[in-house]
């Protein structure tokens, strides 16, 4: 019995790794974190002008985890 068990848990874990990584090639971008999918921050003095995210560089998204290590997926969004 424990055997059985044992087997389901491997196959339920090998079934969601499988999904994650299918997940990662049809979706491999999310919101960026620094600025939420806005890619432009207004100016903390003249908040009339604005500069594009350093860490996202405008396009308001960055990679999952575990893009990186696949090196799979679309090329990075355009920022226009």
């Amino acid at each position: 019995m424990g055997d059985t068990t044992v087997e389901g848990l491997v196959l339920v874990l090998i079934l969601i790794g499988v999904g994650y990584v299918a997940s990662l090639y049809l979706n491999p971008y999310v919101k960026c974190t620094k600025c939420q999918g806005k890619s432009m921050s207004k100016g903390w003095v003249f908040n009339y002008s604005h500069h594009i995210c350093s860490k996202c560089q405008g396009t308001g998204q960055q990679p999952r985890l575990g893009t990186r290590f696949l090196k799979k997926g679309p090329q990075k969004p355009s920022s226009s």
